[in-house]
Order: C-alpha cells, then sequence, then structure tokens
C-alpha cells in the first residue's frame, strides 16, 4: 500500500525517517544562528580543514560568520553545567568547496552527544551512525579507528611533533611506504615502525580486529583504546549489528581535536565519505567546556545522486480532455486518480512530458487510452 512517506522525494523521505530515529533516542532539534563572531571560528579554522569561512562586518562592526560549522556552534553554546545534551541537526553551512575558489551550500543531518563518556554513549552513536548510513537504502560500510591508539603509539615511538601531522596524512592515503619513509627519517626503532606500517594497511571487521589490534599493543595507553573498542562491540551487538562496520586506521583525524573513537562512512557509489564522526573531548577543553562530547554529521549533498530517483515517467497518465465541459474533465480525472495514480489533466498534449498512459476524453465521458506502456 502506498503511503504519503512513499510519496515523497527520497531525499525528504530520510530526513524524516532520521528525524524519528534521533528522537526516539532522546534527542532534540537544535537550531543554529545564521550568523556567529567570527573569532571563535578563526581560532578553530584547522577543526574546519581549512580558512574557507564567509565573513562580514555586522553594524556594530564585529566581523560574524556565516553558519560555517555547526558542531563547533553547539560546543559554543554548551552550558558547562550541564552533565548533558542530546542534539540533532538539519542544518545548511557555507563553506569554499574543495578545489574550488566558489562557496557553497551543504546540506547536513546529524547528532552531537554533550557529556556521552564511552562505554554505552559511544555504543548509541555508532549505532545511529551506522543506521542512519542503512537508512539511505544503499551498500554501506562504517570504518571506524581511535585516536587514543595511534597518540600512544606513535608517544612510543617517540615520533617528533612536527612529523606526526605527515604521518597522519600517509595513514589517511593508505601509502604503507610514505609512513616507512617518515619513521625512517626521523630514526624511529624498528619494532614501532612496523606496527605503524601495519596500521596504514589495517583494514578489518570490528569483531576479527581486536585481537590483531591487542597483539600490537605496545602500552597501558594502546591497551586501554583496545579495550574502550571490545566495549563498543559488545554493546554494539546490542543496540544494532556489527554488519558493515570495520576497524581501518586510514581515519585519522586532527589530535588537537579528537581523542578517541573516530569514524567515517561509505556508500556503494559514491567516492567520497558521506559521514564523519568521533570522540572530540580535545576540542571540548579547548574552548573550555568540562563535558565530554562526540558525535556524528551526514553530508546529504554528497548523498543526492545517490538518493535522487531517475524515473522513466514524469506522471503515470495525462489525461488530454480538448473542449469537454469542466464537470465532465473533472470527473474523468476523479476515476484515474482514484486508480492511486498520479494524473495531469491538460486540454492539449504538453511537449516534453513522459507518461506510462496518455487518455483522451471523448464527447460521450468515455476515456480512450492513447498510449500504454
Amino acid at each position: 500500500m502506498t503511503t504519503a512517506m512513499d510519496a515523497l522525494p527520497g531525499d525528504v523521505r530520510l530526513q524524516f525517517t532520521l528525524r524519528a530515529l534521533y528522537e526516539q533516542y532522546g534527542y532534540h532539534l537544535y537550531r543554529m544562528a545564521k550568523f556567529e563572531p567570527y573569532d571563535m571560528y578563526r581560532e578553530n579554522k584547522n577543526f574546519l580543514r581549512g580558512e574557507n569561512i564567509i565573513t562580514f562586518s555586522n553594524p556594530n562592526g564585529v566581523l560574524m560568520a556565516l553558519k560555517p560549522d555547526v558542531t563547533l556552534s553547539i560546543v559554543k553554546n554548551a552550558k558547562p553545567d550541564v552533565k548533558t545534551q542530546k542534539l540533532y541537526y538539519h542544518e545548511n553551512v557555507f563553506r569554499r568547496e574543495k578545489n574550488s575558489r566558489e562557496y557553497g551550500e551543504i546540506w547536513q543531518m546529524g547528532l552531537e552527544f554533550i557529556g556521552g563518556g564511552t562505554g554505552y554513549a559511544e555504543a548509541e552513536v555508532v549505532a545511529l551512525a551506522n543506521k542512519s548510513l542503512r537508512a539511505t537504502g544503499g551498500e554501506t560500510v562504517l570504518n571506524i579507528s581511535h585516536m587514543g591508539f595511534v597518540t600512544a603509539l606513535l608517544d612510543a615511538a617517540a615520533l617528533p611533533m612536527e612529523a606526526r601531522d605527515g604521518l597522519l596524512a600517509a595513514l589517511r592515503q593508505k601509502n604503507r611506504s610514505g609512513v616507512a619513509a617518515i619513521l625512517a627519517q626521523n630514526g624511529v626503532e624498528e619494532e614501532s615502525a612496523s606496527v605503524l606500517c601495519a596500521l596504514a594497511t589495517f583494514s578489518r571487521p570490528l569483531a576479527g580486529a581486536l585481537p590483531a589490534l591487542r597483539a600490537l599493543c605496545k602500552n597501558a595507553e594502546m591497551e586501554a583504546a583496545v579495550g574502550e573498542m571490545e566495549a563498543l562491540a559488545g554493546a554494539l551487538c546490542v543496540l544494532d549489528d556489527l554488519s558493515g562496520v570495520r576497524v581501518d586506521f586510514s581515519v585519522v583525524n586532527d589530535l588537537d581535536y579528537y581523542n578517541g573513537l573516530v569514524f567515517q562512512g561509505y556508500v556503494k557509489g559514491i567516492p567520497r565519505a558521506v559521514m564523519s564522526g568521533g570522540r572530540y573531548d580535545n576540542m571540548m577543553r579547548r574552548l573550555n567546556k568540562p563535558q565530554n562530547a562526540l558525535g556524528f554529521a551526514l553530508y546529504l549533498d554528497e548523498l543526492e545522486r545517490a538518493l535522487r530517483e531517475v524515473k522513466p515517467y514524469d506522471v503515470d497518465a495525462v489525461l488530454l480532455y480538448g473542449n469537454a465541459r469542466p464537470e465532465a474533465a473533472a470527473q474523468a480525472a476523479a476515476a484515474l486518480l482514484k486508480e492511486g495514480i498520479s494524473v495531469r489533466a491538460e486540454c492539449e498534449m504538453p511537449e516534453t512530458v513522459r507518461a506510462r498512459r496518455i487518455y483522451r476524453l471523448l464527447s460521450d465521458g468515455r476515456m480512450e487510452v492513447e498510449l500504454h506502456a
């Protein structure tokens, strides 16, 4: 049976589905102001991956930013004395497009769990991220890793701070030879170097990955990170399932902001990640907030191509009523609509309209089928 929801475009159906999902878990809608002071975004431009913000001066001479990022806005407005907040959003932000000088409008939908710690909170957010991906209707993968594991390994390897950004970039590219070259240039001992090189190509289903990760541990901090991922896997089996969830250490983010679980989501047929998220306690501290936090964003613009339904017909039926009386035309249209199909009633056949069937209303009130596909 066709419902009102089925009649909506795919992207709109997805938004309604996700809103219902997030509210089922107790998340409330967050509305972002269109304009916010620029200073906070300037000081945290690394979190935004570049200086790509639209700015202007308001009548009081204060430099303002046009909706550059939802997460930073939520963190800025989080009250330090509130232990937890569960928020979801559906917002458009404005950024300069990659490899372009043009600014674009980016539609995002996601959630933030302010005050969310490890354990159940992480499992809930990852479960909702995985459910959100599957709601797109495509074949999906959620890749996760742990910045605490990576940071502890870099510390054990005594890799200089100035070399770490380059190494993280090589991990993102799964560039094992690039990782090895950076480690050799900085004199990293062989045992730590072998583990870091292994991470460059590490990609396994979550359950099977954990024993292998534990075998790579070199210190208590790495073991603690694996322990968090084991707890995540255990709770995730109850809230959702592990299908499509993999451990992949090409998922790494800025060490100044992210300190634990991080993840990216993919939909088959789209070359870039359509989701990113993770734990950003470090960013909370940078903005003088005592809570922990984690969340994710789903990039609706990236999904648009997958969700756009290319239909062979614009309408199920065209009704050509010619010079018929208005009442007769209305009766004919009503009869077709009762069949549960879409009907376009016209005096003459419109150009470029594709229809499964074309009906012509005859003078005696009968309808003659001219085309039936």
